[in-house]
């Protein structure tokens, strides 16, 4: 038989276990009146992209091969507003050995006032000059270095899916022609791997105080630098799924996220 005393040490454990627990929850709650906008463009850098009529976008790589995109989505799962941006080649390992050792169920991440977890699936062929609102932070107030964006599966919830094509499952689905001369060729890429996470150093901190409460983060994909380092033989192993070309296109992808 429990003794009353054992019942009432319980009880009070519990009890203390449930308020550090609320406390937990509540220090990461909004602060009232702070916000950070995280806008989204996809604005090519100097090189030309035409407008084509398919409706598509056409432009180069950096091998000369023309590219016509007919079809380009991409899903933005999260982003994470930072106040370290310290990044060191053991603590990206380490991230590694956590997922092998915890695998982390990317389907839809919890938004806290430092992250916004709802995915957002962007059309690249949509016009360069729209920009999305990905959401905003609530975040306190503090000194914030830089926003990490991070591309997993689209999930039946994400925003703007596609009405034409199933991007559930999908980071990248990818659709168009390449041509070095001798015509055009189609090929169609989709993979549900996922890039590694772009890591963005702000031009200038962001500094939320009571003196300035609001701040925006503009971000841009240069989607047309997906396909540098390709040649035709990379395009069609690209196509094929081959591991090497993927990891290459999904290399490009982290690498075309920036500051505006």
């Amino acid at each position: 038989m429990t003794s009353h005393y054992t019942k009432h040490y319980r009880n009070l454990f519990i009890s203390l276990t449930c308020l550090l627990l609320i406390s937990a929850c509540s220090s990461t709650d909004s602060t009232p009146g702070t916000e950070v906008h995280a806008h989204m463009t996809h604005l090519p850098p100097a090189t030309t992209v035409t407008e084509t009529a398919t409706p598509g976008k056409e432009f180069n790589n950096d091998q000369s091969v023309t590219i016509e995109l007919t079809s380009a989505y991409l899903t933005i799962s999260e982003m994470d507003l930072r106040t370290d941006c310290s990044v060191s080649p053991f603590a990206r390992l380490l991230d590694a050995v956590n997922e092998l050792i915890i695998p982390t169920a990317h389907a839809h991440t919890e938004s806290t006032p430092t992250k916004i977890g709802t995915p957002l699936v962007v059309n690249v062929l949509n016009p360069d000059t729209e920009e999305l609102e990905f959401g905003h932070f609530s975040p306190p107030p503090a000194s914030y270095c830089g926003i990490t964006v991070h591309m997993h599966p689209a999930d039946a919830d994400a925003r703007d899916l596609p009405t034409t094509l199933s991007m559930i499952g999908l980071v990248v689905h990818i659709t168009g022609t390449y041509n070095t001369g001798g015509g055009a060729i189609d090929f169609t890429v989709e993979s549900a791997l996922e890039p590694e996470h772009a890591d963005i150093l702000f031009p200038t901190t962001i500094v939320l105080s009571a003196s300035n409460l609001t701040d925006e983060a503009h971000l841009n994909i240069e989607y047309n630098t997906w396909f540098n380092g390709f040649d035709a033989t990379g395009i069609v192993n690209l196509a094929a799924a081959d591991p090497a070309a993927v990891a290459q296109l999904l290399d490009n992808i982290t690498a075309s996220i920036k500051h505006e």
